[in-house]
Formats: structure tokens, C-alpha cells, sequence
């Protein structure tokens, strides 16, 4: 058997723990350091694309308020419509949250955008 860690691959001795994943403690923290740093950039770019739906939808709302209006303006950002922090229900109606905002889509290609 080999040692988990990315970077080494040594062959671990056959008289050693059968369970044993890495050749000593040195490559455990390596990889589990490694493993964090990974964990980190998935966060990282998850947290990314909420800033950038965020970031979109304060636009749409500084220029266009509360009001209802054509969703073909945030489909010209490039907004994501995936990206979700949530969702909440307010006068019957299903909102999608996403940071300090929150939008409705209406079937008839419009949308409203409330701050939160």
C-alpha cells in the first residue's frame, strides 16, 4: 500500500497498520493542509458567485427600485440563477434570496427585486 499524501506515494511497510493511510505524521498535516487549502477555494468561488448575483441585483435596484420590471436586463449581467442563499415567503409570494436581497420572477418575464 502507498501513502495518501499527493505528493510522496512512498510504499508504506506490509508490517505496518493495515489501516495506516500515510508513511508518517509529517504527510498526514501535509495533505490535511492540503485538503484545507482546497476546501478554502471551493468556498472561495462560492462565496464569489454570491457577491456577484449580490452585486447585480443592488444595480437592478438602485436603478429600478421595488418596482416590477423586464428580467431581460439582469439576463444581459450574465446573472447567475442558480445561486441561491435562500429562499422566504412574503404576501403569498416565494423569494429568492441571495445576501441583502431578495427577488420574485413572474411568469410573464418580469421581475421584483426587494432589499432585505
Amino acid at each position: 500500500m502507498n501513502c495518501n499524501y499527493r505528493y510522496c506515494g512512498k510504499a508504506i511497510p506490509p508490517d505496518e497498520n493495515g489501516n495506516r493511510r500515510y508513511c508518517n505524521d509529517d504527510c498526514y498535516m501535509a495533505e490535511k493542509l492540503e485538503r484545507s487549502k482546497d476546501n478554502y477555494a471551493v468556498n472561495k468561488k462560492n462565496l464569489n458567485q454570491i457577491k456577484h448575483v449580490e452585486n447585480i441585483l443592488s444595480a437592478a435596484f438602485k436603478k429600478h427600485g421595488s418596482g416590477v420590471f423586464d428580467v431581460t436586463i439582469l439576463r444581459a449581467e450574465k446573472m447567475n440563477w442558480t445561486v441561491i442563499t435562500g429562499t422566504t415567503t412574503i404576501d403569498g409570494e416565494i423569494i429568492r434570496i441571495v445576501g441583502r436581497y431578495g427577488y420574485v420572477l413572474y411568469s410573464n418575464n418580469t421581475i421584483k427585486i426587494i432589499k432585505l
